[in-house]
């Protein structure tokens, strides 16, 4: 059977009349099961045979039979019916929750997540969220997480990856800490450095503005960088952080950018998956509620 260009100009009601005329083989039972004319069905499949260019029955004395285009649209329409009356009583039925698994890095999840948690929950009551944090990795294959946010360059192999924020590194700082205008070249050295354990932050973002990484001074090491940035906010001294943790504490005035050099180490958030999870309605649903959220609005 050869369709047109898609479905779009066909009529619901057409392939409804369609499926009671397909059923009975017979314009007369069709025509009393939709409360209409036998004119009616008439018109109504001469219109779908028009549009489609192909035969759908065989009129006989005996009644209707259907022709193989016929055979095949019936089986198609009716199961297409079927669905659609599905979703509908599905509607109006009292739906149970669905829980989703987001596992993310514990500052991600504390000063980003955290914060928009309720905007989802808003916008998608049907879904239960739970989230779960880490320092390291999640294993997705055969976990129970259905989507996992890391920070690295995206290249996870076997996994679908979604960008989700690409990051540059500056210091932060309390509003009263520096005072205004002080040059990085003066206020480093007569500062407390606050150190991510794990990354060389302060060394990296040194020399990418030009200036001596031996002024990474030794100072306090913090396992989470969730806890660096409290120590800042808190006016305990100068931190390294990714563009995106530290965004809504600049907009409320609890933290300031004091030097406007930045390093983009080819970093950022992604949303990880396995194949499975990325074809679930409710993963999908979350992928593309975050990536909107995040999404920077112009001005």
């Amino acid at each position: 059977m050869s369709l047109p260009q898609g479905v779009s100009g066909l009529p619901l009601q057409a392939l409804r009349v369609f499926d009671a005329a397909a059923r009975h083989l017979n314009m007369a039972r069709a025509a009393e099961e939709l409360g209409v004319t036998q004119g009616a069905i008439s018109r109504q499949i001469k219109s779908l045979e028009d549009q489609l260019a192909e035969t759908l029955f065989l009129r006989g004395p005996r009644g209707l039979k259907l022709t193989e285009a016929g055979d095949l649209l019936a089986d198609y329409v009716r199961r297409g019916l079927e669905q659609l009356e599905a979703g509908l009583f599905r509607i109006g039925q009292p739906r149970s929750r669905t829980t989703l698994v987001v596992n993310a890095a514990r500052t991600f999840a504390m000063r980003v997540l955290a914060p928009r948690i309720a905007d989802f929950t808003r916008a998608h009551p049907w879904i239960e969220l739970r989230l779960e944090t880490h320092r390291y990795f999640a294993q997705l294959h055969g976990a129970d997480v259905d989507v996992a946010i890391r920070a690295g360059t995206g290249d996870w192999p076997g996994h679908v990856v979604r960008p989700l924020t690409r990051e540059v590194l500056f210091p932060v700082c309390a509003p009263h800490y520096l005072p205004a205008g002080t040059a990085a070249a003066t206020a480093i050295p007569q500062s407390t450095l606050l150190h991510y354990a794990e990354r060389p932050h302060w060394r990296d973002w040194l020399t990418a503005a030009g200036l001596d990484p031996a002024l990474a001074t030794p100072g306090p090491r913090f396992d989470e960088t969730a806890l660096t940035l409290a120590a800042a906010e808190a006016g305990q001294g100068l931190a390294v952080a990714w563009g995106i943790l530290v965004a809504d504490a600049i907009q409320a005035g609890r933290l300031i950018r004091p030097f406007p050099h930045t390093l983009d180490d080819g970093t950022g958030y992604h949303l990880v998956m396995t194949e499975l999870a990325s074809r679930r309605s409710t993963v999908h649903t979350f992928c593309t509620w975050l990536q909107t959220a995040l999404t920077p609005r112009p001005d």
